[in-house]
């Protein structure tokens, strides 16, 4: 489940009311995913904050395994950080060896219920770390 901005995206629109539920995900890299600095081959500038307001976004009973350490990531935009992001029974394994399942979290404050592995924004992964194993 994946839900991407550019960084310097030009136009202001909101993304809101999207729930993810009952999925399973099997050995998939970045499971659970709000990227608002997606910039892929380096086409945007990461120094300016994405315009697009995400919001009202659940995620409920999402479980298997993921290929990547960094299995729960949300990194919304400085200028308009995340609002009402939901998380609720999150339950995945990490199947590489580089070490725990971890989240990164930047501008978000979730609103966390039921089982949570990893724990959504509680332990933060430095935002430089690679997210791909």
């Amino acid at each position: 489940m994946v839900l991407e901005s550019w960084p310097d995206s030009t136009v202001a629109y909101t993304a809101s009311d999207l729930y993810f539920e009952d999925i399973k995900m099997v050995n998939v890299s970045n499971p659970v995913i709000i990227d608002q600095e997606y910039c892929p081959s380096n086409h945007s500038n990461k120094k300016i904050p994405s315009k697009i307001k995400i919001c009202n976004v659940s995620f409920k009973n999402i479980k298997g395994t993921s290929a990547t350490f960094v299995a729960v990531k949300f990194i919304c935009s400085k200028d308009l950080p995340c609002e009402g992001v939901e998380v609720d029974d999150i339950d995945l394994a990490y199947t590489g060896t580089r070490g725990r399942i971890t989240p990164q979290c930047r501008n978000v404050i979730p609103i966390i219920t039921g089982k949570q592995n990893p724990r959504a924004c509680v332990e933060v992964a430095p935002i430089n770390s690679p997210s791909t194993d």
